[in-house]
């Protein structure tokens, strides 16, 4: 995996550019000094977090944006029949990693379906992680410690993801559901 902060200087070169401003111009937006900001462009200075947020907040664009690679500023679909599906519980949950973990969004995305009598265990994540899901078909059985949850679609459920947790399709009609990890 790249370092995301070395986008920094690209991202912000880009937009002054856009904006047609100078780093004389824009030092004075962010109370960043022209040095520093022509440092940060040229790949010469690891900005600090209080710099890239005088940064953010100068320019008025999101913290995040400041780390973007042009992979992510790109538009497009992503068809399912393109991908491989995982296969796991003895074939019975497919699972579709739409969106990979990317450490500049901070969560993934998964769409799953599970056929009849499917279960699932799933390993606690770290505990800064939060899970959201929704179910648009179906019913799915959700465990989380000593509590189960049923949900039946259409409808969402979220949870701390870093206690042990289980999904379970005991009826007799497959469940579709989409995941979020939040990191």
């Amino acid at each position: 995996m790249t370092d995301p902060s070395t986008n920094v200087g690209t991202v912000l070169r880009r937009v002054r550019s856009e904006r047609g401003l100078t780093l004389e111009g824009t030092a004075e937006l962010t109370g960043v000094s022209k040095a520093m900001l022509g440092q940060i462009e040229r790949g010469e200075s690891n900005p600090t977090i209080s710099t890239l947020w005088k940064i953010s907040t100068g320019l008025k664009i999101s913290f995040s944006e400041l780390f973007e690679t042009k992979e992510e500023e790109k538009l497009g679909v992503v068809n399912f029949e393109e991908q491989d599906p995982v296969y796991e519980s003895e074939g019975k949950m497919i699972l579709y990693n739409v969106f990979p973990f990317n450490p500049v969004t901070g969560f993934e995305y998964f769409y799953i379906k599970l056929l009849p009598s499917a279960f699932h265990k799933s390993a606690p994540h770290r505990s800064s992680s939060r899970e959201y899901i929704v179910v648009t078909e179906g019913r799915l059985i959700v465990q989380v410690d000593d509590e189960s949850y049923q949900i039946k679609a259409p409808a969402a459920f979220s949870f701390k993801a870093d206690r042990e947790h289980s999904y379970s399709n005991p009826f007799i009609e497959p469940v579709v559901f989409q995941d979020i990890v939040k990191y």
